[in-house]
């Protein structure tokens, strides 16, 4: 997902951006985040938001004539107003926001936002598998990596293994791409659940380890090196 963070305040933004970031680790999500000082930055992009937060009030074009513009442009992203002037709720209903907060930020309540919207957008990629006759819902954060067994695939989470009637490449395809990786015809990982990269193996969070398929393993440590750099906080 692609957020924008709209504020004259640069702490602002550095403080939202970080809470941001350690949210997308938590959760194993996608996220891209721009920040932008005024609502003209914001409107001169050429990029497509999922969600913006935006002050209500700024210098210049204000929060919500930006929202109004951005509205106008037919941009259906998910506004979140923050503000330390409580009085423009419902003024800002005009606009359709799908959060209204008050500064100083909530973290709490800034969370519970951004698991609502993962729900409703479905951005957690859950699959459904079918065993024994029972519909079972796994999220796919929760996958450790799926194995080809001929024409099933077996999906391995911590405590269980799955088999669906689908190919590895059917549910492979399935999975969000960013942290997912085929290191072998037979095997795609959660790059998120991986301990260690040692030669041609890579080592999972239980312990377990699957060998990268020569054809891969260039390809696979290039993949690995960009995920970590993009997708985990550094020390």
């Amino acid at each position: 997902m692609r957020i924008a963070i709209c504020d004259d305040e640069c702490n602002f933004r550095t403080d939202l951006r970080k809470i941001l970031l350690e949210y997308k680790k938590e959760k194993r999500i996608y996220m891209d985040i721009f920040e932008f000082d005024d609502g003209e930055s914001l409107l001169e992009s050429e990029q497509l938001f999922d969600m913006v937060f935006i002050d209500y009030q700024m210098p210049g074009i204000d929060g919500m004539e930006t929202a109004r513009k951005m509205r106008l442009k037919n941009c259906i992203c998910s506004i979140i107003f923050i503000t330390s002037y409580p009085q423009f709720v419902f003024e800002s209903f005009e606009v359709q926001p799908f959060r209204f907060f008050v500064k100083p930020l909530e973290k709490d309540k800034l969370i519970s936002a951004m698991d609502s919207y993962l729900q409703q957008q479905n951005l957690l990629n859950p699959i459904i598998i079918i065993e024994n006759g029972e519909q079972i819902t796994i999220n796919s954060a929760n996958i450790l990596y799926l194995e080809g067994n001929g024409r099933y695939c077996l999906v391995r989470t911590l405590d269980h293994v799955f088999k669906s009637s689908k190919t590895i490449s059917r549910v492979f395809n399935l999975l969000p791409q960013h942290c997912f990786y085929r290191i072998h015809k037979s095997y795609a990982v959660n790059m998120y659940c991986i301990a260690s990269v040692s030669g041609n193996e890579v080592i999972m969070i239980n312990g377990e380890k699957a060998i990268i398929g020569r054809n891969h393993l260039a390809d696979f440590k290039r993949a690995y090196k960009n995920f970590v750099k993009n997708y985990y906080l550094q020390g």
